[in-house]
């Protein structure tokens, strides 16, 4: 069979050789292609040659079919086709042309071996080992000094005039204690005013003022019809009700201001109440070893600036500063508070910054003596504390726990406080608007005529006498409505100014709230947060600080508490209105101590905040 191929003569075509022509020189594996090459433009010109001669066999056919419509269409038909196969066949090569002039040479392209380059010998260059460090800022103090603001302590713009946080919250419920005031003794003279409508002010129908014309009897004196009374039974007060209304509704919409604003100081101290709690979440999650004060922070940040090492703080919050205007808190003449600040512009030391990123520190070694084979030298933090928390002694604390805390449950209250007084100054209105509703229904309608039959010159008899009696008012429902008002105005003023027993949280004012307990937890913040924060840069907080022996009292710390849902926390609940953290700490140390004998459990009355640092040292 290949002897048969082999000595067949092929038709040359052009633009490729034919087989009796490459057989012989041909590479061997060149062969193929050539065959295919030749294969596939003999296919070409031969469909050419056909699809050409189907044209010319339809141009003749479409000539001898002059009138025989049959066989034009037939024609036409075989023209298009050949036509159309035509272009076909010449756009198939057209377009594998263009996509790649392999698919027309088809030639089986030879592989080459590839040369892998040898990689060079580079020197390492040498390095030096960098530390780095990203450490959060999170000012904890200034968050709760911009939750109980009492004065500017941020850098003044002079294009702006901001009045402080508290301030602005007394001139609004102080605003709204005298409207509530106002509406209350207009109120009053609503009631009175009403009190003064009277059913002798009316006639009978249809006679009107006193005197009248007279109405003879039709059939005696037993007949004379009673009539309606009419007219205005507050016709001598009248104007005193239109006024005192009037003056209602404008205290209403000043009430309706106050009530807007009263919200958005709610809204503002909810939105930096969720700050505190998420730093003090920030503050609980980082681990103890990251965990470090402003001074420690300053002390690691001097250390990497010596060693050329990179260290970069970044802020939690932009619009929280860490510099801001200090002050000190003083009495005036009359024994009250009042915050005087100061022109140092200083960064606040009760801060704490945690490190997030950077290369791994290398743990820090104690650098405590070693004592009776205690101590190798060799041992961590964590691994020495444990080892020695018994023998230390706590000199100084940063109560930071006891104070968050005390400040997350005294700007909730305060919150709670303003919402019900918006609740409050809303019933009030409705109250308002009810009693006015009352004393609109005061009508002549409500007034009973009668007539007296008389005698009236030659006719046998007339109503002569006519005249109204009884009530016009609804006076017992605007009596006791009246009272609601006076119920819901002394209740807004127990919300703002407190009860008698002014110290549990149903009874305390918001002006007690801001004046006293607020700002006890300020002047504690700095006396004892802040101070120590200062002055010591090594602070251990409570679980590292278990065991120690802790002041004010010199006992052994034992326990570290949560204030959420424990015993403590229901003792620390009784007592954050405590005037001072002096106070506030013997008030829950009571408590524990009742608390532990009530449940038979001595730890209890060891309980000290999880949050609270020390600074302590090996005895």
């Amino acid at each position: 069979m290949l002897l048969f191929f082999l000595e067949i003569i092929y038709p040359k075509i052009p633009g490729a050789l034919a087989p009796q022509d490459f057989l012989d020189t041909a590479l061997p594996e060149d062969v193929l292609s050539l065959y295919a090459k030749y294969i596939v433009n003999l296919s070409i010109w031969t469909g050419g040659i056909l699809a050409l001669a189907g044209l010319i066999y339809g141009g003749v056919l479409y000539l001898i079919s002059t009138g025989k419509p049959d066989r034009m269409v037939l024609a036409k038909n075989q023209i298009s086709g050949a036509f159309f196969g035509l272009l076909i066949l010449l756009s198939s090569y057209l377009i594998l042309k263009t996509l790649s002039p392999q698919f027309i040479n088809l030639k089986i392209p030879t592989i080459q071996q590839v040369q892998i380059p040898v990689k060079p010998d580079v020197p390492l260059p040498e390095t030096t080992a960098i530390n780095t460090s990203i450490d959060f800022e999170m000012p904890f103090a200034r968050i709760i000094e911009k939750i109980f603001e009492t004065y500017i302590s941020d850098y003044p713009k002079p294009e702006e005039e901001k009045t402080p946080r508290m301030t602005r919250i007394k001139d609004i419920t102080e605003a709204t204690k005298e409207i509530t005031g106002n509406l209350l003794s207009q109120s009053e003279n609503l009631k009175n005013a009403s009190d003064k409508c009277q059913c002798r002010n009316t006639h009978p129908d249809p006679y009107c003022g006193s005197g009248g014309t007279e109405i003879h009897c039709k059939r005696g004196c037993a007949s004379c019809p009673p009539q309606y009374c009419t007219c205005d039974p507050c016709s001598n007060v009248r104007g005193e009700i239109q006024s005192n209304e009037d003056k209602n509704q404008t205290e209403i919409n000043n009430l309706n201001i106050k009530n807007k604003e009263i919200e958005e100081e709610a809204r503002l101290l909810k939105e930096w109440l969720d700050r505190l709690k998420r730093a003090e979440k920030f503050i609980k999650e980082c681990p103890l070893r990251s965990l470090k004060s402003l001074t420690q922070f300053y002390n690691k940040k001097d250390s990497y600036d010596n060693q050329d090492w990179i260290i970069r703080e970044t802020k939690f919050w932009d619009d929280v500063n860490l510099y801001y205007y200090t002050g000190e808190y003083t009495k005036d003449q009359y024994g009250s508070w009042y915050f005087q600040p100061t022109k140092e512009f200083l960064p606040d030391f009760a801060t704490f910054y945690c490190s997030v990123s950077g290369t791994m520190e290398q743990e820090e070694v104690f650098s405590a003596t070693p004592d009776e084979g205690k101590l190798t030298g060799e041992e961590t933090m964590e691994q020495a504390e444990e080892i020695f928390s018994e023998s230390m002694a706590c000199s100084n604390e940063a109560p930071v726990g006891e104070i968050i805390d005390r400040t997350k449950r005294t700007t909730q209250l305060l919150i709670n406080k303003l919402e019900l007084l918006v609740e409050k100054n809303k019933e009030l209105t409705d109250a308002v608007d009810k009693l006015q509703v009352l004393i609109s229904q005061c009508s002549s309608r409500r007034c009973n005529p009668r007539c007296w039959c008389t005698s009236c010159g030659k006719k046998p008899c007339c109503c002569g006498y006519r005249y109204c009696f009884g009530e016009p008012c609804p006076s017992k429902e605007i009596r006791d409505q009246l009272n609601e008002v006076k119920r819901i105005q002394q209740e807004i003023k127990d919300i703002i100014d407190g009860k008698d027993s002014n110290d549990t949280p149903d009874n305390i004012g918001i002006i007690s709230i801001i004046d006293e307990i607020a700002l006890e937890i300020i002047k504690d913040l700095a006396k004892n947060a802040r101070y120590t924060m200062r002055h010591y840069d090594e602070l251990f907080n409570c679980s590292q600080a278990k065991g120690a022996i802790i002041p004010p009292d010199s006992r052994m710390l034992r326990i570290c508490c949560k204030t959420e849902s424990s015993v403590y926390g229901d003792c620390f609940e009784e007592c954050y209105l405590e005037k001072g953290q002096e106070k506030h700490r013997k008030c829950v140390q009571k408590c524990l101590n009742e608390k532990a004998q009530e449940l038979n459990d001595p730890e209890i009355a060891d309980c000290i905040h999880r949050l609270n640092f020390y600074v302590c040292e090996i005895k």
